[in-house]
Parts: C-alpha cells; structure tokens; sequence
C-alpha cells in the first residue's frame, strides 16, 4: 500500500528530530560520564518508544493517530535539546531538604529521622536498627567484649573502621567495632547519637570525628534549627523526589517561579558554626564521661593544603572561596585539638597533622582531596589502631 504524503511528512518530521536530540546526547555522553545522565538517556528513549510506537499504528486507514505521532516529534525536540543543555551547563537547582551535602537526590534514597534528619532505610538488607549501614550491636553487650564506637560523617563512612578492627583483632580479639558514620553528618548529629543510643550501645572507646559538612554552608537553617518530619510520602514522595532532582528542565522551571515560590540559597553561615561545632564536641564528651567512656576525637586531614582546594567544592556551594574554605578546615580542626585537651579522657589523634602533609598525599585521597582512596583508608586505619593499641588496649589487660 501507498504511504500517504502525509504519513510521509510526518516520519521525516520525527526522523529529523530524533536524528538531532541523538546527536545532542551522543555529544553529552563523550563530554560527561554516562551515569550521570541516565535520566536524560530515559527521556530519550521514552519519546523514541512513543514515536515508533505511533509510526506503526498510523499505517493504512488509522490515520487519525497521526496527531499523536507528530506530538512525540515535537515534545521531544522542544524537551530533550533544552534538557541535554542543562546539564552541559552544569545547571542544578535542587530545593526540599537542603544541606549543601548531601544533595536532595541522594537524599531521596534515604529515610527521614526526625531527630537525625536522614539515615539508611532500616529494612534494607545491611542496614541496623538505628539506620546504619552495619551489623546489629549485641544488647547488653556480650561479656568480656571490648566495644569501639566510631562517630562520623562520609569519610569514617568509607569503611576503614572496619580495616581498624582487624588490626586490633589480630591481637585483641574481644574487641568489637561498630560504624555508626552516615554520608552528610555533622557534629549536630553526632551529639544527638551520643545523647539517645550512647547508654544502651554501651561501648568502652567512644571514636569521634566530624568537621566536613559542620563547615559547609547552610540551606534554609543551621543543623541545631532545623525540623524534618519524619517519612509520611513512603516510596511516592521518594520516587517524585528522584524525579525532580534528576531532571534539569524541571529544575530550570522551579527556579524561573522562584520569585513567587521562594528562593533557596546557601547562607552565609556554615551548618554548624564555629562555637556550636564546640559545644557539639563538648556534648558529645560529656555524655561519654557520663558513662566512664573514654573518647579520641580525630581531626580530618585533606590534599587540599598541600594541592589546593577543588573547583567542586565551590561549584557545589560548599563555601564561598577556596580560600574560606581552607580557612575554616583549618579552624574547625583547631577546635577538635582544643576540645580533646579539655579532660583527660578526652584524646586526640591529629590525622590533619599525620597525613595532610606527607609526601604521598595525592595517594592517599581521591581527586577532590577530601575522602581516602583504598590506600588512605589503610593509613588511617594503621594510625588509628596503633594509638588505640598503645594508650587503650593495653591497659584494658588483654
């Protein structure tokens, strides 16, 4: 049969812009990795479903499904150009609960904590009941065990805790250690855990580190002012969330009406600001006295004096410059040294001091110079374990 000339029009019309959008995203994926743009590689392919789709069905007398053929043809040329541009552009405006880092997307994955804002969902497999990516403690804890509680943001996140306690179980193998880290933490959440779960987890060495994302500009409020109802949206709200924060289009139009919807901007004071970042570690000590529990508070060490600041932590508006930045990692360091030399059972192990300026430091981060590469992870774990061998275990008569 014939095809129509109008048919024909039509196919040349979605043939021409399925041949453009292809040639856009193409070009993204070669200048961005891929995995960053699966989203747009969705929307992509969801248009060239429907087109084909609707190419099929308007063959012979079913002409009247050329109107829905010819609208995927145009829907995706007047949506993906503008979505591929975007994200050329690096365009992001995410809004909901915003922290600086993490960002909403990834927090779309996690489960609301009124108290500690996010943690991992609990019913996931590896996940603990108090939403951490580790085993379940023992309650009471077993006797004769020698239990490390370790506090933290991303970077104790990463796992060398786990490294730690190997080392020390070569010898010691009462002691047990426990990761009670989370991506995005700060000092603010570390008090709260010390503060609810410190009594019952019951552990011998309290392992406190934090600075990273106390230091990082706020969104909306500080971390001590901030209130997060507790999940209600279930698997919806996670699932619309994603949506939003992976498609930039969606985002360019929240910020076109956020003249009338509002604006989210970081402010000019970081999540946790100086004094509260010490009273948090001040707090977080105290409630370890409280229980006869000695506690090593930790700096966080960084490439970042001795091969510059990444340009990813100001375009993420992380902070203002790379000279704040810098300025206030050294600050908040500075208070952990003063902290830990407040009580005698308050320790110190200055990793800043120990690693920030060796010769392999390139080898000891990754490329943004703040988390540990496989090798990094190894070095803090061997600090760590030799200090807690020499000032702890020993004396715990093992």
């Amino acid at each position: 049969m014939k095809e129509s000339t109008e048919l024909r029009a039509t196919r040349m019309a979605y043939v021409a812009s399925f041949l453009i959008t292809t040639v856009l995203f193409a070009f993204l994926s070669f200048t961005q990795p891929i995995k960053s743009n699966i989203a747009a590689g969705y929307l992509w392919g969801i248009f060239l479903v429907l087109g084909t789709v609707a190419i099929g069905a308007c063959r012979g007398k079913r002409h009247g499904l050329l109107g829905f053929f010819l609208f995927a043809a145009i829907l995706n040329i007047v949506i993906v150009p503008p979505e591929i541009y975007l994200r050329l552009k690096g365009f992001r405006y995410e809004t909901q609960i915003q922290f600086g880092y993490p960002r909403p997307y990834q927090l779309s994955a996690a489960e609301r904590d009124e108290t500690l804002f996010w943690t991992f969902p609990r019913l996931r497999p590896g996940v603990n009941s108090y939403g951490f990516e580790e085993a379940e403690p023992a309650r009471p804890k077993p006797a004769g065990a020698y239990r490390i509680l370790y506090l933290g943001n991303s970077c104790t996140q990463q796992g060398f805790p786990a490294m730690t306690g190997l080392i020390l179980r070569e010898t010691h193998p009462e002691v047990e250690v426990f990761n009670f880290a989370n991506p995005g933490y700060s000092s603010y959440q570390g008090k709260v855990i010390a503060r609810n779960y410190l009594k019952e987890l019951a552990p011998d060495l309290l392992v406190v580190s934090f600075g990273w994302n106390d230091r990082w500009l706020a969104y909306g409020a500080p971390d001590e002012e901030k209130k997060i109802a507790a999940d209600g949206g279930g698997a919806a709200r996670r699932f619309l969330g994603g949506i939003y924060t992976r498609w930039k289009l969606l985002q360019f139009c929240r910020k076109s009406l956020a003249p009338v919807l509002g604006n989210e901007e970081p402010l000019d004071t970081p999540r946790v600001p100086a004094g509260q970042f010490k009273r948090n570690l001040e707090e977080i000590g105290a409630a370890a006295d409280e229980l006869g529990v000695p506690v090593i508070f930790a700096t966080e060490p960084s490439s970042h004096a001795a091969l510059g600041v990444s340009d990813d932590v100001i375009a993420s508006t992380y902070a203002r410059s790379k000279e704040a930045s810098l300025a206030l990692f050294r600050e908040y360091n500075d208070i952990t040294r003063a902290v830990a030399g407040e009580r005698s059972s308050w320790h110190c192990i200055d990793l800043d001091a120990l690693v920030s300026s060796r010769s392999d430091v390139r080898e000891i981060f990754t490329g943004e110079g703040i988390y540990f590469s496989k090798g990094g992870q190894a070095v803090i774990a061997d600090i760590e374990a030799r200090y807690i061998l020499g000032h702890f275990l020993a004396r715990h008569g093992t």
